[in-house]
């Protein structure tokens, strides 16, 4: 197992707290565990499940989660291997568990919170949030310039554990990030080459960035999506729109899904 991924290691079972809700975001509720047994006993784990009436995004939500996982645990330990001493990285992989009938996606729990960046351009102000955003910005960036402009690692979330006796265990904590991708293969979070360009109409390299070297961006930066702190996601019907080949802009639909506004020719492209 990777030294960047942060897992349920040998714990298979967990013990559900119905009554006990830890988070709730645009489409998914989050209950507190208990993990019984393994190398995690007896510690807190977070058990995530989709709201009702998002059930259908379920499928090809949990059909992409460990994709991306995968994929932002191997540039996380691309970026460990070049960051500054005590800003490493570790992505949280959980596991599918059936309880109730019902799935959840089962995780450690983090404690102290804190939302970096969404996936439709939208980063949490430095003043509000400290100096650990623009590090998660320039992780962003760094997956942007990595992957040959291909994709960004973004709806970066979870904490910076400071180790005041021990520099060496000073560590970025994420779960549940999203990718943005020119090829849209990351499930429905995947805001496509729309997604990337959003991050960079509002990201400013900072201290962080280009630290081996001047890494690639965007020539061309709009913001295409209305940006919030949650996670947006589009319909699969909708995938196409994501390409720059198409003018659609979007807004927040009824059901909290992203709707394409405008569609204009492509004759400028």
């Amino acid at each position: 197992m990777s030294s960047a991924a942060r897992t349920n290691l040998t714990s298979d079972r967990v013990v559900l707290h119905r009554n006990s809700v830890v988070g709730e975001g645009a489409f998914r509720m989050a209950y507190s565990g208990t993990y019984i047994g393994g190398n995690r006993n007896q510690q807190e784990a977070v058990c995530k499940k989709f709201k009702s009436k998002y059930h259908v995004l379920e499928s090809e939500f949990f059909a992409a989660d460990f994709q991306i996982a995968d994929k932002a645990i191997q540039y996380a330990e691309d970026w460990n291997a070049m960051c500054e001493y005590g800003k490493e990285i570790m992505v949280t992989r959980g596991d599918v568990h059936r309880i109730g009938g019902e799935q959840y996606l089962v995780e450690p729990l983090i404690r102290f919170f804190t939302k970096f960046t969404s996936n439709n351009g939208w980063i949490a102000d430095e003043y509000d949030v400290g100096w650990a955003v623009l590090a998660m910005e320039a992780f962003s960036h760094y997956t942007y310039h990595r992957s040959g402009g291909h994709l960004i690692v973004c709806d970066l979330q979870g904490r910076y554990r400071h180790n005041r006796y021990n520099r060496g265990k000073c560590r970025f904590e994420l779960t549940d990030p999203a990718i943005c991708s020119r090829s849209r293969s990351y499930g429905p979070t995947d805001l496509g080459e729309k997604g990337i360009n959003s991050f960079f109409n509002n990201h400013v390299c900072n201290r962080f960035c280009n630290h081996d070297g001047r890494w690639q961006k965007p020539r061309y930066t709009e913001q295409w999506f209305p940006m919030s702190t949650g996670t947006s996601m589009v319909s699969s019907s909708l995938a196409h729109t994501l390409s720059m080949q198409y003018r659609t802009k979007f807004t927040e639909g009824m059901t909290g899904l992203l709707i394409g506004i405008e569609e204009d020719s492509d004759e400028d492209y």
